[in-house]
């Protein structure tokens, strides 16, 4: 695990435990170069019901995960500090742009549909 949050789906739960559950990825990762697998054992408290969550309204101040970087695979941390409005977004019509203040001090606008409260 590299502190990130990503893209899966529950593929079953762990016999040995209720609260645990291996994941699938939607996409295999590298970490120092080499190929990670794409399954891995989950805690629930570290599983967030994508589709729920981003269809929470977002407003200045709440937290959320949200990718940061141009491939936006990975999912990180931040605060919003703005809802953009569609002429001020740089996105397709009907959809609102959210100003990200993320933990390692960048802030970038996302897609609200890519923002997810926490």
């Amino acid at each position: 695990a590299d502190g990130y949050y990503y893209l899966g789906h529950v593929a079953q739960e762990v016999k040995s435990s209720r609260e645990c559950f291996l994941i699938e990825f939607d996409k295999s990762r590298t970490l120092k170069g080499k190929v990670q697998l794409r399954m891995q054992e989950t805690p629930l408290y570290d599983i967030l019901h994508y589709e729920d969550a981003r269809q929470q309204p977002l407003a200045p101040g709440d937290r959320v995960l949200a990718p940061w970087e141009a491939k936006a695979e990975r999912f990180g941390p931040g605060t919003v500090l703005k809802i953009m409005e569609n002429k001020e977004a740089c996105l397709a019509p009907n959809r609102r742009g959210v100003l990200v203040n993320f933990w390692n001090g960048q802030t970038k606008e996302v897609s609200s549909d890519q923002a997810l409260r926490i």
